[in-house]
């Protein structure tokens, strides 16, 4: 029975779509400008949905996530890096943000619908300085959903501060081009 998983998958799809409607019309340069002092780039936050869907991916699997592609997300060095930070030097094409957010969403998405809704209620067990924790895996498939709508409301209100949400009235890639990238190749 994959009752739960399909609301579930509608909900990643759904919640991934409503965040590159609110940032299709930004420019590269503008997902790489830090919006307001002592606040991360837009881009970053966006790498930092790719980084969250491969950790959780990697987490509720098992299965390791190629270095390749975490060193193209800017895996824990761009956003509130844990150790030494690395951002990129340059504003990254847009391409390269949209190709990434579908591709580890895809990853994420691919793993839920290889699940059954019983499988749901498999606790995964995470290892802590502070102690084990014992999470469900639909526990942690909300936290991701949670997560972004956090980030989004984050997102959407440096946009606004910084006025961009008026200064390109016309996206620069619609919604469509960022849920899929290829189709303009």
């Amino acid at each position: 029975m994959k009752e739960k998983i399909g609301l579930l998958k509608w909900m990643l799809e759904d919640i991934r779509k409503e965040t590159i409607k609110g940032i299709s019309n930004l420019t590269k340069e503008q997902l790489f400008a830090v919006p307001e002092e002592g606040e991360f780039p837009i881009g970053a936050y966006l790498m930092h949905l790719c980084e969250c869907d491969i950790h959780w991916l990697e987490v509720i699997s098992g299965d390791k996530q190629s270095d390749e592609l975490k060193k193209e997300c800017y895996f824990d060095k761009w956003f509130d890096p844990s150790g030494e930070p690395g951002p990129p030097a340059t504003a990254p094409e847009l391409i390269q943000y949209a190709t990434l957010l579908k591709t580890t969403r895809a990853r994420f998405l691919d793993y839920i619908l290889s699940i059954d809704d019983d499988d749901l209620e498999i606790d995964i067990v995470i290892k802590r300085n502070s102690g084990d924790v014992s999470i469900s895996k639909k526990r942690i498939i909300y936290h991701i959903i949670e997560h972004e709508a956090h980030h989004r409301g984050q997102m959407f209100m440096l946009i606004r501060r910084a006025g961009w949400n008026k200064e390109h009235q016309l996206a620069v890639r619609d919604t469509d081009w960022w849920l899929d990238p290829e189709m303009d190749s």
